[in-house]
């Protein structure tokens, strides 16, 4: 049997739906694992027209909206949680630009929204198509209460003339001692009162964005740049500035001064540095063996091929877990799904109020085109898999209650007089030797509060912001253990390919969007506040 995706712009929903229901979700294309290729820069050049802004207006509303918002204004329901804020539209700021004036061209906007913005929550859609991006290009643009227009054949000025046009780049001069030594005096004077003199973003001089909230400047030294950390890149952004950010334009720094800031910035962070934070898709293969392992240590481990994702805080910081590995196995009935991640520090309690556990999610979408990665959307699921430090700690020896934390609490004890039997008896502190009735969350089958669970894994829904729930008692099949030493974590994640209506079937050969999560207690996140990756594929080997 054939299975046809079709071609058409806009179908590829339908063309999902058909693919689904001809043939699951199983492919016969190379089950390799690694990088799924995507191309940042366009092939080609598209106008504005009337399909595409339809494009652009549907992909917008999927996958734009939560962070900035339907009217473009960047208030979104998750703009809250997010550090740098999203992007406002109507305003014609736009960061990444190759122009004096300020007013991007198409492949600017084209190339931001396929990179996105490292430092950001503004991930990469590279995995979109071509034309889906230029139709965001277009309706991205609309909102803009200014004309977004440069002179009208995109036309370089003449280098320096601070008037509309492309921004002409000098040829690049030698990186010798004597620039060096100019950069680092340049540095001194126009960059240092705000990325500080060892460039670590610690200037004195305070900042606000163009709303008026408070940002800080880049750390240099991270490799962590907004746009593109080529050299022709760099140059743009330090002589045409950031626009709707503190960053000026520089348009004293022409020629050989532009360029030798450039090597100088450059200089502060390796490649390797700045190719960790490119946002990519991977291909995992969760490869078939006899019997699953049972915990992180086992050697059998080894036989599944690790997959590094790079993970992008929704609040931006740099103490921040930069990478989560990931390994997959399954036996055919069941799937086995390994993270590791570096933490230093193990933050196992949430008793009190000022503390924060660890934590780790794998989210799945229900169908092969994915709804927006973070929760998903009204309509179209997501099923979450998420492991608890504290929960784990609950498991070894007991169940931790606020006892624990202070052992010297009072409490009320009810004692069963005549007066009303439905009072409760006397009893120990401990909550394990009281009666459920009493213990309200527990007793109403919260899992949260059951201190008799034996999975420190809890199995989730949600279909977009507002709306975790967690999965009946009956359903909570997922089991987990985590294990953490030498400054890091390791956690198995296993669950039956067999779910319930809300939960993800698997089989043998099929093809699952997935996407990671990590909290780090002592940095205060939290609920929204995490690192995050993109949506990745998951392939169960046949």
């Amino acid at each position: 049997m054939r299975c046809w995706i079709l071609q058409r712009p806009g179908s590829f929903l339908m063309a999902a739906t058909l693919l689904t229901a001809a043939c699951g979700r199983r492919a016969t294309e190379s089950t390799a694992p690694g990088v799924i290729p995507f191309a940042i820069a366009p092939t080609k050049i598209l106008a504005s027209s009337s399909d595409l802004l339809a494009l652009g207006t549907k992909t917008f509303g999927k996958e734009c909206v939560a962070c900035h918002g339907a009217t473009g204004n960047g208030e979104g329901d998750a703009a809250y949680l997010l550090y740098p804020r999203p992007r406002d539209f109507t305003s014609g700021q736009f960061r990444i630009i190759s122009t004096w004036d300020g007013v991007p061209t198409d492949d600017d906007v084209f190339r931001t929204i396929s990179r996105g913005m490292p430092g950001s929550a503004m991930p990469s859609w590279a995995h979109l198509s071509e034309e889906t991006r230029w139709g965001l290009v277009h309706y991205v643009k609309s909102f803009a209460k200014r004309p977004l227009k440069i002179n009208a054949n995109h036309e370089p000025d003449k280098f320096g003339s601070g008037g509309a046009g492309l921004l002409t780049i000098p040829p690049e001069p030698p990186d010798d001692d004597a620039g060096r030594a100019r950069a680092r005096e340049l540095f001194a004077k126009g960059c240092a009162p705000c990325h500080g003199a060892t460039a670590r973003g610690d200037g004195p001089q305070k900042q606000t964005d163009s709303k008026g909230f408070p940002t800080r400047p880049r750390d240099l030294t991270l490799g962590v740049f907004k746009g593109s950390p080529g050299p022709e890149h760099v140059y743009r952004r330090i002589v045409a500035g950031l626009p709707g950010s503190p960053m000026p334009q520089s348009g004293y720094l022409q020629g050989n001064d532009g360029w030798h800031l450039t090597h100088f910035v450059r200089s502060l962070s390796s490649d390797a540095q700045r190719a960790k934070v490119e946002m990519k898709k991977f291909r995992i293969v969760a490869t078939r063996i006899a019997t699953l392992p049972t915990n992180p240590d086992s050697g059998t481990w080894r036989t599944a091929s690790p997959i590094n994702l790079h993970m992008m805080p929704l609040w931006w910081r740099t103490d921040r877990p930069e990478e989560v590995t990931v390994r997959a196995l399954h036996d055919g009935k069941s799937l086995a799904v390994l993270l590791k991640w570096e933490d230093g520090s193990h933050d196992e309690t949430a008793i009190r109020p000022q503390d924060f556990r660890d934590a780790a999610a794998v989210e799945f979408a229900l169908t092969p085109d994915p709804p927006f990665f973070a929760m998903g959307q009204p309509g179209a699921p997501v099923n979450i898999w998420m492991w608890k430090s504290e929960r784990q700690a609950d498991l070894e020896p007991a169940f931790q209650d606020i006892e624990k934390q202070y052992p010297n609490i009072g409490i009320d004890s009810y004692p069963n007089s005549a007066k009303s039997p439905l009072e409760q008896p006397t009893r120990n502190a401990l909550t394990l030797q009281s009666n459920p009735t009493f213990v309200t969350a527990w007793g109403a089958g919260n899992i949260v509060a059951d201190p008799t669970r034996r999975s420190a894994a809890e199995d989730l829904t949600a279909q977009g912001f507002g709306t975790l729930r967690a999965h009946p008692v009956k359903d909570q099949a997922v089991e987990a253990n985590g294990v953490y030493a030498t400054g890091s974590y390791q956690v198995q994640f296993t669950r039956a390919f067999a779910g319930s209506s809300t939960a993800t079937r698997l089989a043998p050969g099929d093809r699952v969007p997935v996407a990671f999560a990590v909290w780090n207690g002592s940095a205060g996140d939290r609920d929204g506040k995490k690192s995050v990756t993109i949506w990745q594929e998951l392939v169960l080997e046949k």
